[in-house]
């Protein structure tokens, strides 16, 4: 039966990818060579990479064999260990560097500039995603962090410390893990977040959206750091009607009885076309009037935007 009032759908601002990730993917479009892993954590993004005919290889695949196979590589959004850039070089393969300009230009300088000054670094994030592994290869007195656990772990450090975050944590975990060690380990801890302007402009979206919408579909990867952070956003205010979901054909109908207003986030590595998709899907699966408001989209640009806490 159609629906006695419309379903409206708010798009949450600067939902989608960044210029990072958008400058990546028109690399790896252009160039047409191999990829060192996938590109970025979305699905649909990598298998039409795919179906381009580009290959996807394994991120840090042995070198030498790679050495005969290939003249020319795109390295990921993601960035990659300097010692296996420089091992790149030394065996005669080329590589285009699509790593995110943020890394490239403020985070790989912050941790070489700490180090300079005589700073131990912490730095806070997953230590098996690829990023954290290719920014701890800047530093030499680097820990990586990502619990309560891991800070108690920590060796016994002397002298000056400071913290640095994965570009995608969420502010509360980097906010939390920064007051536990200043509590517990270094009372005199420096602190610079160093999320990137977008995933902090996304985070600050979703956690406005949810508080007073009656539902949020989270769009992108579940292999996304970015998009799984803002699906906890979201869950802490809409605990049982937050869904993430990685394609539009996963979407069920019945998440949305009694739903009125419905909220859509979606992580960096997201493309437009895919929010798109949702939005089809969600015209299509509901009998009544469908409302779709898109929040005013920010551009955020590859500009240092870290602060101290």
């Amino acid at each position: 039966m159609p629906r006695n009032r419309p379903l409206e759908v708010i798009v949450a601002r600067s939902a989608g990818t960044c210029f990072g990730v958008e400058a990546a993917i028109d690399m790896a479009e252009r160039e047409k060579k191999p990829i060192l892993g996938p590109l970025v954590h979305n699905p649909l993004v990598v298998a039409n990479l795919a179906a381009a005919g580009i290959p996807i290889l394994e991120r840090y695949q042995d070198l030498d064999t790679l050495a005969g196979q290939v003249e020319e590589v795109v390295i990921t959004a993601h960035g990659y260990p300097k010692q296996l850039k420089a091992a790149l070089q030394e065996r005669g393969i080329t590589y285009h560097d699509a790593t995110c300009p943020v890394l490239l230009k403020w985070v790989y300088s912050k941790i070489e500039r700490f180090e300079e000054m005589g700073y131990t670094i912490l730095l806070v994030g997953n230590p098996n995603h690829a990023e954290i592994i290719a920014s701890r290869s800047y530093g030499t007195h680097i820990h990586v962090i990502y619990s309560e656990d891991d800070c108690d772990a920590l060796p016994p450090i002397s002298g000056p410390t400071v913290a640095l975050c994965q570009t995608t944590i969420a502010r509360e975990k980097f906010e939390r893990l920064v007051d536990y060690l200043r509590e517990h380990r270094f009372s005199d801890l420096k602190a610079v977040d160093t999320r990137c302007k977008p995933v902090k402009s996304q985070q600050e979206a979703v956690e406005n959206l949810a508080q007073w919408v009656d539902a949020m579909l989270i769009v992108g990867g579940f292999e996304s750091s970015n998009t799984t952070n803002l699906a906890r956003i979201s869950e802490r205010y809409l605990p049982h009607r937050t869904y993430h979901i990685d394609s539009a054909a996963s979407i069920d109908p019945a998440w949305f009885e009694r739903v009125n207003n419905l909220g859509i986030g979606a992580g960096t590595s997201t493309p437009q076309h895919q929010i798109q998709q949702v939005e089809r899907r969600l015209e299509e699966l509901f009998p009544g009037q469908i409302l779709i408001h898109r929040t005013a989209r920010h551009d955020d640009e590859a500009e240092d935007a870290s602060s101290e806490i």
